[in-house]
């Protein structure tokens, strides 16, 4: 009896200090967003996502990326937007927000992340190794090097503009992915993902 007694007290504490963190998470985690038309104009369009039931205290980072088959067309490249530290999130916590999607060969902001891209820290890297050891080098050797990397990481963010908006028309898929880490030092971590149309006209 007493057992019982104590069972029950226990379990009621438990409930007590953990129940109501339960029921917040109760909702499922997830990440919707909604669809996106590129205009005919060449500017930028956004998806608006929403991520519901989070289900650790920590981090979250809502990332993107062209998930159909490979192809050669001209399509849009997403970026989350100015650089950013992963948002902190609560169990339970519902978090909104916007992902720009650029036309291809468009210029991209310097302060956005560009997602899949190593060029410009690269470059950068490549450039200050380059000068460091510049003493030891002919200098026309260092202004090759270092033109090639200029031109090659022009490249990587402005692409290859085509003809008029420079995107192939068609609809393409994008995966958004909502990553939500527990923090600190604890390995948890759950993701989320969602696919979404975007059509060029």
């Amino acid at each position: 009896m007493l057992r019982r007694i104590v069972f029950g007290s226990f379990v009621a504490l438990l409930l007590a200090l953990f129940g109501g963190r339960a029921l917040m998470a109760a909702v499922p985690y997830a990440i919707a967003a909604t669809n996106v038309t590129m205009p005919n104009g060449g500017d930028m369009a956004m998806t608006h996502y929403t991520v519901s039931g989070i289900p650790l205290d920590g981090t979250l980072v809502v990332s993107c990326a062209y998930s159909g088959p490979m192809t050669t067309a001209h399509i849009p490249t997403c970026v989350y937007g100015p650089l950013h530290a992963p948002a902190p999130v609560t169990i339970g916590q519902t978090v909104t927000g916007s992902i720009d999607f650029y036309p291809y060969g468009s210029a991209i902001p310097a302060t956005a992340q560009r997602m899949g891209s190593a060029w410009p820290a690269g470059g950068i890297l490549a450039a200050s190794l380059l000068l460091g050891f510049r003493r030891k080098m002919p200098r026309w050797l260092v202004a090759a090097v270092l033109a090639v990397a200029g031109v090659a990481g022009a490249a990587s963010i402005t692409g290859c503009a085509g003809g008029g908006n420079g995107m192939t028309p068609g609809t393409y898929a994008y995966t958004l992915t909502a990553s939500n880490e527990a923090t600190p030092n604890i390995p948890l971590a759950a993701a989320a993902t969602t696919t979404i149309s975007v059509t060029i006209p």
